[in-house]
């Protein structure tokens, strides 16, 4: 039998994290799709609907991430209390994902509602 081995990440390193409001963050998830058109999906944990956006696997990228460094780029997120599997506005479709069930991505909402708290 093979040996599995589960090494988790350590950090994660967010460059840039842009809070919308939710009609906003929306807006901007739909800009230039057809009337009816679906977007690319989303992600939700928290209380918190968010974007991430990752830099290409350049060689020093690839060597953080197997150390348990990820970058994220820039991070655009609103505020969702209650989990929706879909956000739609003006005939558009934006799918939602439940990322509840990961750990990593929690404290990533977490971590951005503090932000919030803190700039304020």
């Amino acid at each position: 039998m093979v040996k599995v081995t589960f090494k988790p990440m350590k950090e994660i390193v967010i460059h840039e994290a842009i809070q919308h409001e939710l009609k906003d963050f929306i807006k901007i998830r739909i800009t230039g799709l057809k009337e009816e058109g679906v977007a690319r999906p989303v992600v939700w944990a928290e209380g918190v609907v968010f974007s991430r956006n990752t830099y290409p696997p350049t060689e020093e990228v690839v060597k953080d991430g197997l150390e348990g460094l990820i970058h994220f780029s820039s991070v655009e997120w609103a505020l969702l209390p209650k989990y929706r599997r879909y956000l739609k506005f003006r005939g558009a479709t934006i799918p939602v994902i439940n990322v509840s069930a990961n750990p990593n991505l929690r404290d990533v909402a977490k971590a951005l509602k503090t932000k919030r708290k803190e700039s304020k």
